[in-house]
């Protein structure tokens, strides 16, 4: 049984009219299945949660196929409703205006083909699921509107707060790109004719020249190596990476792999604002890492303190601003079936 659940607003409201025609590929095909409709007070991430939570049954959880329907933020929304990975697999039908995680998983874009090999619903990969601690908080967003929310006690009191993502989590210039495009009112209308990436454009030019550089502490942690500290004078951002492809084809990290177990942090800052006009649009094919000011590092825990609140997102999502994150990796996979 594949419960499919669907964001009827993925690439600019196409959403239903694309589960129609999957749908019919899925009765073509004999499948069981179950369709899941996300909307403002049901969202991708509770459903995950409400079809994947163990607590309150008598019996053990049988095993899950939840087939995701959307963009990056999509499964963005799964993974952090996800209650027992253990039991759930995972697929992934990529019709969002996102689609980096299509990208670096490498999936066919026949989707009939990708289909039939969902429907096999069996486990032919495992991801590494990435985790950012937030030790405090400021400014935050509502997930679904991206509008201002009051902050709640916990954020007040600086109590941790956690999200997951697939992709990666940054600090900074990507998360403030991610931040004005989703707040921006042009997106959906970039959206519906396929130019949605040039908000991302213009707020990437924009913020290139605004951004705040400010110091920053970057400590790494792996099992097998001492802690090691990075100092940076001028941060632009850093960004945590689990696979290699962000913010529509951008290899940050040309090297990440999400079945390694280790997280690749790429870090840009002590530049010229400029001069990061002719780096940034060389980083589609990893050719950034060359210049100076650019630098990546490999570990398993990395923690991030910054001189002020920054915006940070996990995937692409937005939800608040902070000075100091801790970002890992869970001990439990992401079991995906294609």
């Amino acid at each position: 049984m594949l419960h499919c659940i669907i964001n009827p607003a993925s690439s600019s409201g196409r959403g239903l009219r694309q589960w129609e025609a999957i749908e019919r590929c899925l009765i073509a095909n004999g499948a069981e299945y179950e369709a899941h409709f996300s909307d403002a007070a049901h969202s991708i991430e509770d459903i995950a949660a409400s079809l994947t939570d163990p607590s309150g049954k008598t019996e053990p959880l049988e095993d899950r196929t939840l087939v995701i329907l959307g963009g990056d933020g999509s499964m963005n929304g799964a993974v952090n409703g996800i209650r027992d990975f253990a039991h759930t697999r995972i697929g992934f039908i990529p019709i969002g205006s996102g689609n980096d995680l299509a990208l670096d998983l490498g999936l066919p874009s026949d989707q009939e083909a990708l289909i039939r090999t969902i429907l096999k619903e069996e486990v032919v990969r495992e991801c590494d699921i990435g985790r950012v601690t937030f030790h405090n908080r400021t400014e935050l967003l509502d997930p679904f509107t991206h509008m201002p929310v009051e902050a709640a006690s916990a954020a007040e009191s600086g109590a941790p707060y956690t999200r997951l993502f697939n992709i990666s989590a940054g600090i900074g210039f990507d998360a403030a790109c991610c931040q004005g495009a989703e707040g921006s009112r042009f997106k959906k209308l970039l959206n519906r004719i396929r130019m949605g990436q040039l908000v991302y454009l213009y707020n990437a030019v924009k913020l290139i020249l605004t951004a705040p550089m400010k110091p920053a502490e970057i400590i790494f942690t792996n099992k097998k190596t001492n802690r090691r500290t990075r100092l940076i004078k001028r941060m632009l951002f850093a960004v945590c990476m689990n696979h290699c492809y962000e913010g529509g084809g951008f290899r940050f990290c040309p090297d990440a792999s999400a079945s390694d177990g280790m997280l690749d942090t790429l870090m840009a800052g002590d530049l010229n604002r400029l001069n990061f006009f002719r780096i940034f649009p060389t980083a589609y094919d990893g050719g950034h890492l060359k210049y100076q000011g650019v630098n990546v590092e490999r570990s398993d825990t990395v923690e991030i303190r910054t001189a002020l609140p920054l915006w940070v997102h996990t995937d692409g999502e937005v939800t608040c601003k902070s000075s100091h994150i801790t970002v890992d990796l869970l001990p439990e996979k992401l079991r995906m079936i294609l």
